[in-house]
Parts: C-alpha cells; sequence; structure tokens
C-alpha cells in the first residue's frame, strides 16, 4: 500500500513537472487572445490558430507526410503526429483583421536573391541585442535572419529563421519554422539574454535536411531539424518584424548589429551578397548595410 502511494505521489510529481515544463516552453501562451470564439497567439507570422502553433523541445526532428507533419526527439522519446488541418492552411486572419494598432508587420530588412543554379547551404550571424523597450504595450519585436523558397520549389512556401524576440516577458531566442502544412513550428525558448550580448543563429541545409540554431552567449540552443521536402532556399534576409507596436518608445532605442554573417553556396563558395534593403521607417527607422557580413536596424535614432 505504502508503495502504491509512494509510486502515485512520483507519477503526480512527475505529471505536474512535464505540464510546468510543457507551458514553460512558449513564451506567448499565457497571452491567448480569443476571437470568434478562437484562441489565437502571437508569432513573427501575425496571430495564428493556437491550435496551429507547435512548441516542441529543443532538439525535434520535423518530417512532412502526406496526411501532416509528424515530430520526434530521440533522445526524449518525445512522438507527435499532427493530421494536415484544412483551419491551419487557410488561416489568414492576419490579412482580414487587423488590430487597432499604429505600426503592424514587417518592418525593415535586407535581402539578397540567391543566383540561379545555386541554392542555400548555410547562413549564419551574430545579433547585437539591442536595448529593452522603454514602452510597455503589450508589443512583440521579432529580429532575425531566414531563407525562404521563393521559386516555389517543394510542398508550398517555407521559411527557416532562428528568431530573437522581445515581449513583455523579456528577451528569448528561438528555432522557427513556418508552415509545413500550416503549422508554425518553434523550439523552446533560450532565455538569459540581455541587452549588449552577443547571440548567434544560423540556419544550414544538408542533403534533405535543414537544422535551424538559436544560440545564447552561454551556449544555450534552441535546435530545430526539418526536412526540405523539395524546397529549394534562394532567398535570405535580416530582418525586423513587430506587432502591437503602438508608440515609438516600444521599439528599442539604438541598433540590432546583424555582423559575422556568412552565406555558403550549395557549391562550397561563400557568397558576396549584394543586399536589398528597406528605406526609411516610422520612428526614425533605418536599415544600413555597413559592408556584405555587416547590417544594421535601427529605431529612435541615438548615436
Amino acid at each position: 500500500m505504502k508503495q502504491t502511494c509512494y509510486q502515485n505521489l512520483v507519477l503526480g510529481l512527475l505529471l505536474i513537472a512535464s505540464v510546468a515544463t510543457a507551458e514553460s516552453l512558449f513564451p506567448h501562451d499565457q497571452q491567448v487572445k480569443i476571437i470568434d470564439g478562437e484562441e489565437y497567439v502571437h508569432t513573427p507570422f501575425g496571430l495564428m490558430l493556437r491550435e496551429c502553433v507547435q512548441n516542441v523541445p529543443s532538439g525535434s526532428y520535423i518530417q512532412e507526410t502526406e496526411d501532416g507533419v509528424l515530430i520526434t526527439h530521440g533522445q526524449r522519446n518525445f512522438s507527435k503526429r499532427l493530421e494536415r488541418n484544412e483551419k491551419c492552411i487557410k488561416n489568414d486572419l492576419t490579412r482580414k483583421q487587423r488590430e487597432s494598432v499604429k505600426y503592424d508587420g514587417w518592418i525593415d530588412s535586407a535581402s539578397w536573391d540567391i543566383p540561379e543554379n545555386t541554392k542555400l547551404s548555410k547562413f549564419e550571424s551574430f545579433y547585437s541585442v539591442p536595448s529593452t523597450p522603454l514602452g510597455k504595450n503589450d508589443q512583440y519585436i521579432y529580429y532575425f535572419i531566414g531563407a525562404q523558397n521563393n521559386d516555389n520549389s517543394g510542398s508550398g512556401l517555407s521559411i527557416i529563421q532562428p528568431v530573437l524576440s522581445y515581449t513583455l516577458d523579456g528577451w528569448y531566442f528561438q528555432s522557427w519554422n513556418c508552415c509545413p502544412s500550416g503549422q508554425a513550428i518553434n523550439t523552446e525558448a533560450v532565455k538569459n539574454i540581455t541587452p549588449r550580448d552577443q547571440v548567434y543563429g544560423s540556419v544550414e541545409v544538408n542533403n534533405s535536411q535543414i537544422t535551424i540554431i538559436s544560440q545564447n552567449k552561454y551556449g544555450d540552443q534552441s535546435l530545430l531539424t526539418v526536412d526540405t521536402n523539395g524546397r529549394n532556399f534562394d532567398w535570405v534576409t535580416a530582418a525586423l518584424e513587430v506587432y502591437h507596436t503602438i508608440e515609438c518608445n516600444d521599439y528599442p532605442f539604438g541598433k540590432m548589429t546583424y555582423s559575422q554573417m556568412n552565406i555558403t553556396l550549395s557549391d562550397g563558395t561563400q557568397a558576396i551578397p549584394e543586399w536589398e534593403k528597406t528605406g526609411f521607417t516610422e520612428c526614425a527607422g533605418q536599415t544600413k548595410v555597413l559592408n556584405p557580413k555587416t547590417v544594421t536596424i535601427q529605431h529612435n535614432f541615438r548615436d
């Protein structure tokens, strides 16, 4: 009897721990919005149905199947199968229902089209974490490097990106892939990030798999591996995307610097990108290309 009670206690504690861990994986989860009776959460792709945003353990492997997505993690004995969900594939709330805000969406970027007859092998960069915004308006700030298959190769448009995020919970770093079978998938967040830190992000295509790494200065990683599923990533960017920024103080003051950016092509050569940048944006927003390996994005100009 005592052994049974003890076993039940252990199982109960393990269950509580697993639930607490699951809840802590996705920082936005406590900020669910109810719209027309549906639960939505903020992502680097705008508001998405909560059921279409999957947070998984770091080191997970994503495979697309004919009827959905298979998520596995060998070391954690983790497996989850998501059936094809038409609601996720057709999720277009971001386009049809904007919140009452002044600034919203993909604001600043430097981008480059990879030359024809070649494709991306690896894109990496260090990010200099900017100052914490003074504003407290439930804003969402997303800095990232990333790559897309803009040539329509494979099974639908996809973006692979290590995303440095800021919400009222602070700074954190996550690996994202949007959106195989309509699912936005991210790994558990790396925290312990403060202004002036140098964090590292990379996306690497190796045969039929992509590895996305988001790493803080202590070496802690948010790691995601996904199938290419026939996609040729032929476009890269270094960008800032924001949601619910109501006033200029909702942006960081000063610069985000993407430095030591290296782009390796499938033939093994180091690319020298000719970045195409956005122009001036609100709140003294400006993207500068200092050289092929360094791009800065800043608002609320301050030397």
